[in-house]
């Protein structure tokens, strides 16, 4: 089962402010851009194996903290900026289409920063994919990378909250986690539901209809934490915190776990969620969206959100997540807030270097 990532981090200069990423992604042909100006994406091949996804991630950071270090810029693991009022976007049509139909409140996006996992779409098991990931979407708290929103503490794992409860206005079911389904045609036909009340109402609002066509499918017309990606052939999964590549390549791992089982297995729902000889039990979808209200307002100090996550085989005694290290003051400064950057940009650098030394990155990179 093939995996990969893609991950995104802020840019921020010497003193912790962010900063545009456009030299950084001037330089290295395979970073991808994101609307918000200071943050970039890097982007794996499929691997092979978590062995093989830890190399390419920490060979990919190497390259683009070497680059950006050379630029005067770090990059930053932490789910948000912490303190920050807006932050300059290079909007397309496709952006500003959004920022049409979603109202302000679209702005809040470009304030989160993920991490999105690919796994292969297996013939005959997309249904138990879908419904495991969404079953397992709880586990986002277990590399949470901030509690602070433009300076204020928001919840225990403040992405999920801001982009699921606070970037789509009257849309909510556009970020929100989709409930489970019984079949690809069930999935399909939402999707096609989805884009065609999406393309009306922007039609309504004065949008010309051969731009949006130009500008959305009906594939990348929701950003739901869990999504079949024709276009890669996979299941993507976008759920959790960019945070430290040590912690995201130990949640791919447990998530990887669990997959393989249950394409192995089978998944089923019942009122024991776990993983047995025979199959992997999820819970009843309203449960569900408990432990998640509980995650992401309490994050993995929840003991319900601990036990559940547990009960999928997830070890939580071995994540240490960036936001309760941080702390959940009522408020962040910006001054704090720029230190804070620059101590996990630190950690970020640390941890690279000590998995593949701290010798100049030379791939890729264009004059």
């Amino acid at each position: 089962m093939q995996l990969s990532l893609e991950l995104e981090y802020w840019t921020v200069d010497e003193t912790g402010a962010l900063a545009p990423a456009a030299p950084v992604l001037d330089r290295i042909e395979d970073l991808d851009a994101e609307s918000a100006d200071p943050m970039l994406e890097v982007v794996t091949d499929p691997c092979e194996n978590v062995i093989e996804l830890r190399e390419e991630v920490h060979e990919r950071l190497r390259e683009a903290i070497g680059v950006a270090r050379e630029e005067g810029l770090r990059l930053v693991p932490l789910a948000t900026p912490l303190a920050s009022s807006e932050i300059e976007t290079s909007d397309g049509p496709r952006t500003r289409i959004q920022r049409e139909l979603l109202g302000d409140a679209f702005g809040n996006a470009t304030h989160c920063a993920g991490t999105h996992l690919h796994v292969d779409r297996i013939d005959g098991a997309e249904v138990d994919q879908l419904n495991l990931l969404t079953a397992l979407d709880p586990a986002f708290s277990l590399v949470a990378s901030a509690s602070h929103h433009r300076g204020e503490r928001v919840a225990a794992c403040a992405r999920p909250h801001v982009y699921r409860r606070e970037c789509y206005g009257d849309h909510p079911h556009l970020g929100r986690l989709w409930p489970y389904v019984e079949s690809v045609d069930e999935w399909d036909e939402r999707i096609a539901t989805t884009f065609d009340r999406f393309r009306r109402e922007a039609v309504d609002e004065g949008v010309d209809p051969e731009a949006f066509d130009r500008h959305f499918t009906p594939e990348d017309t929701t950003w739901a934490p869990v999504r079949l990606r024709d276009e890669f052939d996979t299941i993507e999964w976008r759920a959790p915190d960019t945070a430290l590549p040590g912690q995201i390549i130990r949640l791919v791992g447990d998530v990887r776990d669990a997959m393989e089982f249950a394409v192995d297995r089978g998944v089923e729902t019942g009122d024991k969620p776990g993983l047995s000889d025979d199959v992997v039990t999820i819970p009843e979808f309203d449960r569900l969206r408990e432990y998640v209200r509980a995650a992401i307002d309490r994050g993995i100090g929840s003991p319900t959100v601990a036990r559940y996550l547990a009960t999928m085989k997830f070890d939580t005694d071995r994540y240490r997540p960036i936001a309760r290290e941080i702390g959940g003051a009522p408020s962040v400064s910006r001054e704090r807030a720029r230190l804070l950057r620059l101590r996990y940009a630190d950690r970020l650098e640390r941890e690279v270097d000590a998995f593949a030394g701290a010798e100049a990155p030379t791939r890729r990179v264009t004059p």
